[in-house]
């Protein structure tokens, strides 16, 4: 596996304050998985466009992007990990990966939540 971090903005963002400790659980089991990641986007302390969901200035940081064209297929990547991670139960609409365009070029976009749970 290799896990790649895009600049030196993004580490900083991934260490400059305290990651959900599921956020943790969810990006160290996508790691084992694949055999490359590439993390793009981390915290930041305040949104970057209009469709910015502010998700990315929570502390702790709950949200993580990565490059999606590495992958062949990057909504089946998307799809495995909506498979065995649960965003809320309370809302099955809601989803720990997306892949999407919210207005800095497509990636797959991360999220977990306080009820976020991991099912084999």
């Amino acid at each position: 596996m290799a896990i790649k971090i895009k600049s030196w903005k993004t580490l900083k963002g991934m260490t400059v304050v305290s990651t959900h400790i599921r956020m943790i659980a969810l990006q160290s089991w996508l790691v084992t998985r694949l055999s490359e990641v590439v993390f793009t986007s981390a915290y930041r302390k305040k949104k970057i466009h209009s469709k910015d969901s502010g998700i990315a200035s929570m502390i702790p940081c709950r949200h993580r992007d990565i490059r999606s064209w590495i992958y062949d297929d990057p909504q089946a990547i998307c799809d495995d990990i909506n498979a065995h991670w649960i965003y809320d139960p309370k809302r099955p609409q809601k989803k720990c990966a997306i892949y999407h365009d919210s207005g800095q070029g497509v990636h797959i976009h991360l999220q977990v939540h306080d009820n976020t749970m991991y099912v084999k």
